[in-house]
């Protein structure tokens, strides 16, 4: 606890100071500056005689560095040429400034490589010059050597800052560009979601809507000699109706905002729970036969092979490939036959659903194509199949029409093994 609370100031600190870079510069020129006027007044000889000049000369070294970020190649000259004259006219020893060194690792930096390397070979032939010319080569070589061993590490310190500080910016604007994509991607997948989503309210609706519509024009015409009939056939307007609008409400829910579990909607006392509950797959295709003989037409289901668990989202794909094929069969094939086959191998579902053409206009079926204007539902099923890494196939099939779709099998040893004959049963 002790680390979090001494991290925080630290942190905050760091940041105030990275924001200013100018104070920093200053705070540093001062510092060297009171600690060169203090080892002046306390009698030290490393800057020579007590003098104006020495004085000036000291300033000159240390006082430009509030400019160093600014102008980093002027400070080094101003600096390291005030070092240079402090060594010729101020005194009988030399010292190397630190204001000095600070100059050449902030051109080491911040310049280009070969400014840096002319600055500091500049230098070191300046400091060698004037120790040689003062005590000759055998008697300053210890001082050389120091001298340009100073002059070598601040320069390389220096240029690895410099490399550093680019690897930085690199790391930062490749984390930014990755940040954005996400962005992107996230805002992509979203409007890919929508978009799915828009099918599935096409896929249900475009169902129950022709269930409807078949049923009312039954109705009108057994309203006056079969009453029954006509009742029989509102009553599964009303199923139809009803089941359309609560696979409206589920969509929506997961759409709209607000919506909890177990909030009722005001209008029809379903509650988000209702409206979010699993969506269909095979083990449901029997009630959509039902629905679909309840209109006249005539359907049959074959199942080979043994049913396997699905993974719920090819379940769902299965199931809406087959409802938009017998809502296909329903405006364009009305009173035909259908054969449903759901077929399962050991690594793949097949799904074909043929129809005869019933009393539809000759024609009606179309190979699905770049030529072909397949409307929603086909480009729909295409869509699903090949989300599971499948295929679909939909054209003329003698007078009638078939799709056929192939689905590579994901299955889910936990979940319950989809039946569609028992439920068709």
């Amino acid at each position: 606890m002790a680390s979090d609370v001494d991290t925080g100031p630290r942190s905050g600190l760091r940041t105030f100071f990275e924001a200013r870079p100018l104070l920093v510069d200053t705070l540093v020129a001062l510092g060297l500056t009171l600690l060169s006027l203090v080892t002046i007044a306390g009698g030290a000889r490393d800057f020579g005689s007590v003098s104006p000049l020495t004085f000036v000369l000291v300033l000159l070294q240390t006082v430009p560095l509030v400019a160093r970020r600014i102008a980093p190649v002027p400070v080094f000259i101003v600096t390291f040429g005030a070092l240079l004259g402090q060594g010729l006219f101020a005194g009988e020893t030399f010292n190397s400034s630190i204001g000095a060194l600070v100059a050449l690792f902030t051109v080491a930096e911040r310049e280009p490589q070969r400014v840096s390397i002319a600055a500091a070979i500049a230098g070191a032939a300046g400091i060698a010059a004037l120790i040689i010319g003062r005590v000759g080569l055998q008697a300053g070589l210890s001082g050389l050597v120091q001298s340009l061993l100073s002059v070598f590490v601040v320069w390389l310190v220096g240029t690895w800052a410099q490399e550093r500080r680019r690897y930085i910016g690199t790391v930062e604007e490749r984390a930014a560009r990755a940040e954005r994509e996400r962005e992107q991607r996230a805002a992509l997948a979203v409007a890919e979601e929508r978009e799915r989503i828009a099918r599935e309210l096409h896929d249900v609706v475009s169902h129950h809507v022709s269930v409807i519509v078949i049923q009312a024009g039954a109705a009108l015409r057994a309203l006056d000699r079969r009453p029954a009939d006509a009742r029989t056939a509102l009553e599964a307007i009303d199923g139809s109706a009803r089941a359309a609008m609560t696979e409206m409400r589920r969509m929506l829910g997961i759409l709209g905002p607000g919506g909890g579990p177990g909030r009722p909607d005001r209008a029809s006392g379903i509650t988000a729970d209702d409206a979010l509950a699993p969506m269909p797959g095979l083990a449901r295709l029997g009630e959509l036969l039902e629905q679909v003989r309840a209109t006249g037409q005539r359907v049959e289901l074959a199942v080979e092979g043994d049913p396997v668990p699905l993974d719920p989202g090819l379940d769902l794909t299965a199931y809406r490939i087959v409802q938009e094929a017998l809502t296909n069969t329903l405006k364009h094939a009305p009173d035909g036959h259908v054969a449903v086959t759901i077929r399962y191998a050991p690594d793949t579902l097949a799904i074909e659903i043929v129809d005869d053409g019933g009393r539809g206009r000759s024609g009606v079926g179309r190979t699905l194509g770049h030529d072909a204007d397949p409307g929603h539902g086909l480009i729909g099923m295409v869509e699903r199949a090949a989300l599971f890494g499948g295929t679909l196939e939909a054209g003329r099939h003698g007078t009638g029409f078939r799709v056929a779709a192939r689905l590579p099998l994901a299955a889910d040893p936990s979940a319950p093994a989809s039946d569609p004959m028992a439920a068709a049963r």
